[in-house]
């Protein structure tokens, strides 16, 4: 997976969470992705976001498909609320 690979945006609804919960859980989440890629689907976490004020996350993922995104995201144990294809760039 080079760095053109597609991004997908997951969210998650859930009450305000903190800093170190937020870590928690991006943690869970890229150890999840390397299990996934050392399994030859690659996929990888780029960034996650907390909007307290929306109880919502979200979380950027790099991958060759969404069906890797999703299992991803529920053998981490948090399955995705929704999972959408995205662009990305960064600055």
């Amino acid at each position: 997976m080079g760095t053109t690979a597609p991004c997908y945006l997951v969210e998650w609804y859930q009450p305000p969470v903190t800093e170190a919960v937020l870590s928690q859980t991006a943690a869970k989440l890229a150890d999840s992705a390397a299990a996934m890629s050392a399994r030859g689907c690659p996929v990888r976490l780029l960034t996650m976001v907390s909007v307290p004020s929306d109880e919502v996350l979200f979380g950027l993922f790099a991958a060759d498909s969404a069906d890797h995104v999703a299992e991803t995201c529920s053998r981490a144990g948090i399955p995705a609320s929704r999972l959408a294809a995205a662009i990305a760039t960064s600055t």
